[in-house]
């Protein structure tokens, strides 16, 4: 089902208006596929250990949703990947 669809389900206008049970379950139902349902799965098992609040995980899940682009928590261990926070190896969050 696409996202579309599974609003007009809900019955709401926007991924905004879903509640953060309903925004997991679109993808944990298999709506987007076993890769971003295991994605999300594993985030929200695993935010606490990677360095992420819940709502950081959500906020990061609904933009996913939202600009129709795959969600990820990415482990980077590339020395030449020297973020802000000066580590070079770290978990991110896409998108």
């Amino acid at each position: 089902m696409n996202i579309q669809e599974y609003l007009k389900q809900c019955s709401v206008k926007s991924v905004d208006e879903l509640t953060d049970e309903q925004v997991v379950s679109y993808y944990t139902n298999g709506n987007a596929g076993i890769a971003q349902e295991c994605a999300v799965e594993l985030a929200l098992q695993d935010y606490p250990k990677c360095g992420f609040t819940i709502e950081q995980i959500m906020y990061s899940i609904r933009k996913a949703m939202k600009t129709k682009t795959k969600f990820g928590l990415t482990y980077i261990t590339n020395e030449s990947a020297i973020g802000p926070t000066r580590k070079e190896s770290r978990w991110v969050l896409e998108p």
